[in-house]
């Protein structure tokens, strides 16, 4: 975190760190630290740190990646030209340890990785310029903006980063946003044991509830098609059959209910 502040802060701007109630208290030099009265996750951490923000412009950052050099001139000439309604993700680069594998963290440009982000509601151009989606670990977007999306869906999608920042995105566009991908500058994602060292649990079915909320709220016709595709390859990664199943009926449920409350 600390490192992360340092690099940031040569963009001489107000920093925010929202500590998620960590089991010591976050305390870092040159920023503002909002300590969480109890753990949120991480979509309701970034709605919390963007209401407390003065500033035009938030710069959403995970705690584990630091900004490649340049980033600083680049936002300076980069800012004055963006409208209220874009939305900027930095392409990552880095690893992350899961379990006793070493896997590259960078955003893939290959056609298989493609395909497969499309497929699951996560396509990201591998070329500069309009997009889709853009990475989570670090967006930019204007403070009215965000707040008119009403920000992180912290309620829906509780912890599952991933698709809290898909559907903030897809909601982004619904209301007349443009999504635009940087390759260079890049956010270095830091190799930090922790969160991707567990193992499978009870809480994976979360994963495939909130794909099949996303699925069918954005996917159109294509929202079965997202739904299997994202099971099958849950079901290659080793999860079980049962935890799809329950992960799947929970999201139909929810869905369902919503739909019958807005006609109601």
């Amino acid at each position: 975190m600390q490192r992360l502040v340092k690099n940031i802060r040569r963009l001489d701007c107000e920093i925010i760190v929202v500590d998620d109630h960590s089991q010591k208290p976050v305390v870092v030099d040159e920023a503002r630290v909002i300590r969480n009265p109890q753990k949120l996750g991480v979509g309701e951490s970034r709605n919390i740190g963007c209401r407390h923000a003065k500033g035009d412009w938030l710069l959403l950052l995970d705690d584990d990646v630091v900004p490649s050099q340049g980033f600083p001139s680049f936002i300076g000439e980069f800012l004055p030209k963006l409208k209220t309604n874009e939305v900027v993700g930095f392409r990552i680069v880095g690893f992350n340890t899961m379990g006793s594998r070493r896997v590259r963290a960078e955003t893939s440009d290959t056609r298989i990785s493609r395909m497969l982000n499309i497929l699951f509601g996560v396509d990201i151009s591998f070329h500069s310029g309009p997009s889709r989606f853009v990475p989570a670990p670090a967006m930019l977007f204007h403070s009215d903006f965000y707040a008119s999306l009403g920000g992180c869906d912290s309620r829906t999608y509780a912890g599952n980063a991933f698709r809290l920042s898909s559907d903030l995105q897809w909601r982004a566009r619904k209301m007349g946003g443009r999504l635009m991908f940087i390759e260079n500058p890049f956010f270095e994602h830091l190799d930090i044991p922790g969160g991707h060292q567990k193992g499978h649990s009870e809480n994976d079915m979360y994963f495939m509830r909130n794909q099949t909320i996303f699925a069918l709220r954005s996917g159109g016709i294509a929202a079965l098609a997202m739904i299997a595709g994202f099971g099958a390859y849950m079901l290659v990664k080793g999860f079980r059959i049962s935890i799809l199943v329950r992960g799947m009926a929970q999201g139909l449920a929810v869905v369902l209910r919503a739909n019958c409350s807005f006609s109601e």
